[in-house]
C-alpha cells in the first residue's frame, strides 16, 4: 500500500504563542485556586523556567504540523 497526503495543518507563531501562553495562564489560575497545595511552588518554578526558555530560545524554533494521509491499496 501507499500513503497519499490529503491534508496538512502547520502552526504559525500565533498558534504556538497561544499554546504556550495558555499553559502559563492555567498554572497561575491553578496556583491561585490551590495556594496550600504542596506542589504549588515547584509547579510555578517549572512554569517560570519554561516560559523564560521559550521566550529566550524556543519561540523562534518551536512549531508543529499535522499531516493526514490516506492509505491507498494498490491492486496488482
Amino acid at each position: 500500500f501507499d500513503l497519499k497526503l490529503v491534508y496538512t495543518l502547520v502552526s504559525n507563531q500565533d498558534d504556538w504563542d497561544r499554546y504556550e501562553g495558555l499553559q502559563w495562564y492555567a498554572a497561575d489560575e491553578w496556583a491561585s485556586e490551590n495556594p496550600d497545595d504542596a506542589d504549588v511552588e515547584e509547579v510555578l518554578k517549572r512554569v517560570c523556567e519554561n516560559r523564560e526558555n521559550y521566550l529566550r530560545w524556543g519561540r523562534e524554533t518551536f512549531g508543529w504540523a499535522i499531516y493526514l494521509f490516506k492509505k491507498e491499496v494498490i491492486k496488482r
